[in-house]
């Protein structure tokens, strides 16, 4: 699994508030299509910096019952359990399947407890014994012939349950695996392919969709951003503050952010809107010589999925710079347990911000994983 099982959220936090606030998880009707959470972004009206190479085409995310699925730009496609619609109790443990597009797609399936997951965990299919996987840091994972083996058996029975010790485990439910598997072997081109994960034929194991070129966003070529903290005088704080067009009661609250991007360039971030959960902020490229910088509103591929209103700056929510990775990350929580929004990672390229990995839950169910549906090497 690529980068999966990393969304920050508690998952004991998660559990114990699903525990005591089912009724409100927000729960949407059996294989509704989800509304699209990445709407198209408002044309800014205010300047902008550099152009566009094209916007990233992401995924489609479908939920089948009691599981969301969803694919990415390189036909990787991830299938994870949702705590099912209506019901008044929860699971300890989340599901989370992918397969690798291509001819030699690998299957992987992955239990990842909210609680303390540890040693062997003894699985059992339709009330049958069907092998064990040993846990560690929360997690037990099975990959290759064995992954697909339990896949496929997962996929076409009823009933899921879990026992560590001698202590059951609540395992999430099977309704709608199927359906998603299925969608994943369509997806793929797997139809009627010995190697389907459900639709399963007598064509050749090699059967599948080739792979789409893969995307890559290579670091700025104006350098690595000098050593220190960056510094704005207060004539270049409010030259920000005018473009950014922000709530000046966050300005105590919030400081503004500065992070040098590279040699020319610095990273400004302005909290522009604050909830409970989330921060929304501008977005802003700072240039020229310190003391008299210039600043412009930072150009995105594609802007994360809830953005600002039309006529003003786009926003980034909770925004999170990693300077060892050279990655600006976005997670916008749909409510307060953080188990349905978007996440995004972009890479600034030495123009513009360009999305490296998308991910999206659509309904609240208590997903604390969301299928990954765009990504891009960034080395």
């Amino acid at each position: 699994m690529t980068a999966a099982m990393t969304r920050p959220v508690s998952r004991f936090l998660l559990i114990c508030a699903l525990l005591s606030s089912v009724a409100a998880t927000g729960a949407q009707t059996q294989r509704a299509e989800p509304r699209d959470p990445y709407p198209p972004p408002p044309t800014p009206v205010l300047p902008v910096l550099g152009g566009t190479p094209g916007q990233p085409l992401l995924g489609r995310l479908r939920v089948f019952e009691d599981w969301a699925v969803g694919c990415d730009n390189r036909l990787t496609c991830s299938a994870v359990s949702l705590l099912p619609a209506g019901v008044g109790e929860t699971y300890a443990v989340l599901v989370w399947i992918e397969r690798a597009g291509g001819p030699g797609g690998q299957a992987n399936i992955e239990l990842s407890g909210a609680y303390d997951l540890k040693g062997r965990i003894d699985l059992f299919i339709d009330n049958e014994a069907a092998g064990q996987l040993m846990a560690a840091r929360d997690s037990a994972r099975a990959t290759g012939p064995a992954a697909l083996t339990l896949i496929r058996r997962l996929g076409s029975s009823y009933s899921f349950n879990l026992r560590q010790g001698k202590a059951p485990v609540a395992a999430p439910s099977l309704s709608g695996l199927a359906e998603a598997l299925r969608y994943i072997d369509e997806t793929q081109g797997r139809i009627g392919s010995a190697a389907a994960l459900a639709a399963i034929g007598d064509k050749p194991a090699t059967l599948a969709r080739p792979l789409p070129a893969g995307v890559s966003v290579p670091l700025s070529p104006d350098g690595p951003p000098p050593d220190g903290a960056v510094a704005l005088n207060d004539e270049e704080q409010q030259a920000a503050r005018r473009l950014a067009v922000c709530d000046g009661r966050l300005r105590n609250n919030y400081p503004i952010e500065t992070h040098p991007l590279d040699r020319s360039h610095v990273l400004v971030l302005l909290a522009c809107d604050a909830g409970a959960d989330n921060v929304s902020s501008t977005v802003l490229i700072a240039s020229g010589e310190p003391g008299a910088r210039q600043f412009q509103i930072a150009r995105f591929d594609l802007m994360p999925g809830f953005t600002g209103a039309p006529g003003t700056p786009p926003l980034i929510v909770n925004a999170k710079w990693n300077p060892a990775r050279a990655l600006l990350s976005s997670f916008s929580r749909g409510r307060p347990l953080g188990d349905c929004g978007t996440s995004e990672s972009y890479r600034w390229d030495g123009a513009m911000f360009r999305l490296t990995e998308a991910r999206a839950m659509p309904v609240c169910r208590g997903a604390w994983e969301w299928p990954v549906i765009w990504s891009a090497a960034a080395p």
